[in-house]
């Protein structure tokens, strides 16, 4: 008897501890989706207080009815939706990669940062708008074009955090490091890169916005697909419905791609300490 009481005490705690973790989860993603809901009704109440005709703005129900259709029926959404994704991915993941290497060496290296973050900053003032035909006219009219300029759009935030969090490693970490003469890429990788970590994952948080931002321009200048054309050629169509499905799409795109890098951050800068679920 006491030896199956025993056993079962362990089943208990790991059940209870399931149950209290799925509840802690349950917890927060409604808490997560509370405020969206507080906008679907706002959406709701004035589209329907003001008798908003459907060609100016279509109700949540409406475009929620759209988003169906075109994600599981038709797959029109989809097929654009996914376009941009791949574009948007493509780029940002170049961008990023890019620029916490460059951020990285201008940090160790003093001379460099004289002679190179000026540049950096001469080519971030340009609005990136303004050489997007620049980038058609070079690369052509096709996802070379798209790729380049999310690269260019997402490259400043993850260029920023890699180099103020590798500048900010404090000089003892470094000195101990010297003093058991390890090699500069030691240095980096054990000792400046961890330190940078959280900083970096905060600039490829806001880059990935960007990015998507930066995608979207493109589309609507090539006129070639993705969520951007489709929301020109269906306000160009008188459309709404479908312009505004396209919108709301865009921005679960950006919010589930900022969970993913979030989610990622606290995984692997898991010393910088519990942060709100």
């Amino acid at each position: 008897m006491r030896d199956a009481l025993h056993l079962r005490q362990p089943r208990a705690v790991i059940k209870g501890d399931v149950v209290r973790r799925a509840s802690t989860f349950l917890a927060g993603f409604a808490l997560r989706l509370a405020p969206i809901g507080l906008l679907a009704l706002i959406w709701h109440g004035l589209v329907q207080g003001f008798d908003i005709p459907s060609r100016l703005m279509p109700g949540p129900l409406e475009v929620a009815g759209r988003i169906y259709t075109g994600l599981f029926v038709d797959a029109d959404l989809w097929l654009h939706l996914w376009l941009t994704f791949k574009s948007t991915f493509a780029g940002f993941a170049l961008g990023s990669v890019l620029a916490i290497a460059l951020g990285s060496v201008l940090a160790m290296n003093r001379k460099l940062e004289l002679l190179v973050y000026p540049l950096v900053v001469l080519i971030q003032a340009v609005p990136k708008v303004a050489i997007a035909p620049l980038v058609l006219l070079w690369l052509g009219f096709d996802a070379r074009s798209t790729i380049t300029l999310v690269a260019l759009i997402c490259f400043f935030p993850a260029f920023v955090g890699a180099f103020v969090g590798v500048r900010s490693t404090p000089a003892v970490l470094l000195d101990l490091f010297q003093t058991l003469k390890a090699s500069g890429l030691k240095t980096y990788l054990h000792c400046s890169l961890p330190n940078a970590a959280g900083s970096i994952a905060a600039g490829l948080q806001v880059g990935w916005g960007f990015a998507l931002v930066g995608c979207v321009v493109m589309e609507f200048i090539m006129g070639m697909g993705g969520a951007g054309f489709l929301i020109d050629n269906s306000a160009n169509a008188l459309d709404t419905v479908t312009a505004v499905a396209a919108m709301v799409l865009l921005g679960v795109l950006g919010y589930i791609g900022g969970g993913v890098l979030s989610g990622i951050r606290r995984r692997i800068v898991f010393w910088e300490g519990d942060r709100p679920q």
